[in-house]
């Protein structure tokens, strides 16, 4: 639960038990982060064993389309923000986090609890080719080293604040699912990558990250078939229908192409 004051405060009210030790070194890590970071993060002011209470980053969740109906020029700038950003947090070090996400790429084996439940509502042509974008991703190493790098975990426009008027990111939020984990998957919600429409997007992101080669490019457009993936799997666990029936038309959409 989230509550507001003045539209200066946010106290959250965690609903889902997180571990003490871990509580303390995210809210550590953003207290550190916070100093080096090039967009603003929550940096907490009250913390109770219920509560924590921060200031509020002014602006507004921007929607998809938002981004993607820029102006050239704006959306480079958002580009060059995104890419700066990741590049601080990917190389920010930090002994304390030790745990990774949990997200379903980061443990080799676990992306294949999803087909069963999926596969059910897709014909032979979709499963081949999701069986065929699973296997790429099953074959890429980079997916199952060691993650040593520090991601957000849940990097996407509902965690991210901007002036829309000014047409630029204010900053970040919800850091819940930080920890150690792949960096790929901090890029894979930022825009829909299976396509070839968001390339340069994603080219001027990773040219601001400094990534070097095309390793990491290739690696984010694998692992995109993932976001929808992993939304169906929450909304299955939820027993929400219409959150299920909503992924399964993406990803028909997505494995028809």
């Amino acid at each position: 639960m989230i509550i507001e004051i003045n539209g200066k405060w946010i106290f959250r009210f965690p609903r889902n038990p997180i571990s003490k030790e871990n509580t303390k070194e995210r809210l550590d890590f953003l207290i550190s982060f916070s100093k080096v970071s090039s967009l603003k993060i929550p940096v907490p002011k009250y913390v109770e064993n219920n509560f924590i209470g921060y200031e509020k980053i002014q602006g507004s969740h921007p929607r998809p389309t938002n981004i993607k109906n820029l102006a050239e020029l704006d959306k480079l700038k958002i580009a060059k923000q995104l890419g700066l950003f990741l590049k601080d947090l990917h190389n920010f070090k930090s002994k304390k986090i030790n745990f990774d996400t949990g997200y379903l790429i980061m443990r080799k084996g676990d992306y294949k609890t999803c087909p069963k439940e999926i596969t059910k509502y897709l014909n032979a042509d979709e499963i081949k080719n999701l069986e065929t974008k699973l296997k790429a991703i099953a074959n890429n190493p980079l997916n199952f080293k060691k993650p040593t790098s520090i991601i957000h975990g849940d990097f996407y426009f509902n965690n991210i604040i901007w002036n829309p008027d000014k047409k630029v990111i204010t900053g970040v939020i919800d850091w819940a699912n930080l920890g150690l984990g792949t960096p790929a998957m901090d890029f894979i919600m930022l825009a829909d990558f299976n396509k070839n429409t968001n390339d340069k997007f994603l080219k001027d992101i990773l040219k601001y990250y400094g990534a070097k080669g095309d390793d990491l490019f290739f690696q984010i457009k694998e692992n995109a078939i993932i976001d929808a993936m992993n939304w169906f799997w929450s909304y299955y666990k939820e027993k929400n229908p219409k959150g299920v029936a909503r992924m399964i038309k993406k990803l028909k959409k997505l494995l028809a192409e």
